[in-house]
């Protein structure tokens, strides 16, 4: 017969597990909930085709464990204070194009635009970014923040004027709406670069206060209206080629806190939301070109020898930049191997590539 003490002491076992069970279950089904804010504003393509959809990726992938609100830009704070707002832990995370960061380190612009950059497609966008992921990403952490890496794909830019650009010595004199490393490499070109954002691109474009403005691609420009106040589009792009309209950044402390799943299921649906941009933009934005185009404006293609020279002017640029600190150069360096991967010799060899 089972005595009286050794019942109550197997019973004591029981309930202990019970409740280290239940605890289990109830830390496993905890609610998490994070924001996440962009540059991107508010139910254009660029905040609908995959930041709302990542965030609700992860909530459904999550069982509803991780909940990720989305904010479009400025409805928080400015855009520019998201990089502090992480680290701080104000928000956890982050979709924010690395340009906005270049006064704190000249990675960060290099990260953001390539002058002369010959790289257009996806799979070499995303090849670029892999490859220059941990130089970029200790950079980051160097200031307190954690990057996962790019978040999503943009289509080259376009530079939209209303004077004819035909040739290099057309730029002389112009002005045009640039910003970063992009306005360093128009007054290289000769023309004068003037600083406006977003919203007021428009009105200067139509009351010729600037000659020229580039923003973005085919598709935010019109969603914009730039192509109601555009006669011509200067192509090749040479301001910037194909980049990260977004890098992932998180809050280090909220990051390492997440449950290891819950981490790969981030990583999963960045990973679709790669995706998803190479659709929403890249295709939508092919489309979209056709409709610029019924309204009369004009594609202005510039010479051969005249685009040689501005690839060479801004391989000069992102030299110099590169030799601002050790970081930049690792990035220069890094991005040259990268071009000569890809097939671009005489652009890798331009920038000390041997």
């Amino acid at each position: 017969m089972r005595k009286k003490g050794g019942w109550i002491i197997s019973v004591g076992l029981v309930l202990a597990v019970v409740f280290l069970m239940t605890d289990y279950a109830s830390a496993q089904q905890k609610v998490i909930k994070w924001r996440a804010v962009t540059h991107q504003l508010v139910g254009t393509s660029r905040y609908k085709g995959s930041f709302v959809p990542f965030c609700e990726m992860v909530k459904k992938a999550s069982n509803g464990r991780l909940i990720i609100e989305p904010y479009g830009a400025g409805v928080l704070f400015p855009v520019p204070e998201s990089f502090d707002a992480v680290r701080d832990g104000v928000v956890q995370m982050a979709m924010v194009w690395s340009g906005y960061w270049a006064g704190k380190d000249p990675a960060f612009a290099l990260a953001g635009s390539r002058p002369g950059d010959p790289i257009i497609d996806f799979s070499e966008n995303f090849y670029r970014a892999e490859q220059l992921a941990p130089i970029l990403g200790k950079v980051y952490e160097k200031f307190g923040v954690k990057s996962l890496g790019a978040f999503d794909f943009a289509t080259t830019e376009i530079l939209c004027t209303n004077k004819p650009i035909r040739a290099l010595a057309d730029f002389k004199g112009k002005k045009i709406r640039s910003g970063g490393i992009g306005a360093t490499f128009y007054t290289m070109l000769g023309a004068g670069a003037v600083s406006l954002s977003a919203p007021e691109i428009y009105q200067a474009l139509q009351l010729g206060t600037v000659d020229g403005a580039e923003y973005n691609d085919w598709l935010v420009n019109k969603e914009m209206g730039l192509h109601e106040v555009t006669k011509f589009v200067i192509e090749p792009c040479l301001h910037t080629g194909a980049t990260d309209d977004k890098e992932l950044l998180v809050n280090p402390k909220a990051w390492a806190e997440l449950p290891d799943d819950l981490k790969s299921i981030v990583l999963a649906a960045r990973d679709q939301a790669r995706y998803l941009s190479g659709i929403a933009y890249e295709v939508e934005g092919k489309k979209v070109k056709l409709e610029w185009l019924k309204r009369k404006v004009q594609i202005i293609n510039l010479p051969e020898n005249d685009v040689k020279e501005m690839r060479s002017i801004a391989a000069k640029l992102l030299v110099d930049f590169g030799k601002k600190n050790p970081e930049a150069g690792q990035y220069v360096a890094g991005y040259a191997k990268v071009l000569n991967d890809l097939g671009y010799v005489e652009e890798a060899k331009a920038l000390g590539h041997k």
